[in-house]
């Protein structure tokens, strides 16, 4: 079974019950970011689209989904889940008060679908290494930060 890697934090706790005192908390260790390149690269494995096919694609991804949220569309993109344009504003207790400059900037709000969204349940827990003061820098890691796939083929698309 698979299993997510944390580490424990010290922090003195900002609210609740616990307001005041010193905790210990699971902080999840992440190993990096997987560049885009890499992400293109892993995509095209044993599929019939190239590298440079699924950048493009990407690419062009990234510039479309703005141009409809700014038009008030929602954007579906299937299995991945849907994007959509949201904000807030200021409250005013009468009509007459509302002017648009109490609005709050958009953002975009992504929302996965439910496959996306529970990927990770079902996975195991492992500490990875012993308590961490947050205060201390983190040990550098040997080599580059280059994304080394784990083996056993490529994401079939």
């Amino acid at each position: 079974m698979a299993t997510l890697k944390f580490h424990l934090i010290q922090r003195k706790t900002q609210l609740g019950k616990l307001k005041g005192k010193t905790t210990y908390t699971a902080q999840p260790i992440h190993l990096g970011k997987v560049s885009f390149d890499d992400l293109c690269k892993q995509l095209a494995e044993n599929t019939t689209v190239g590298k440079a096919d699924v950048k493009a694609v990407i690419a062009r991804l990234a510039e479309t989904i703005p141009h409809f949220l700014e038009l008030g569309y929602s954007v579906d993109c299937g299995d991945l889940g849907t994007f959509r344009a949201s904000f807030g504003s200021q409250p005013v207790e009468n009509l007459k008060d509302f002017n648009v400059s109490l609005i709050r900037a958009p953002r975009v709000v992504f929302t996965p679908r439910m496959a996306l969204k529970y990927a990770l349940r079902g996975l195991g827990f492992e500490q990875a290494q012993p308590l961490h003061n947050p205060k201390k820098p983190a040990p550098k890691k040997p080599g580059g930060s280059e994304f080394n796939p784990p083996s056993g083929g490529g994401i079939g698309i």
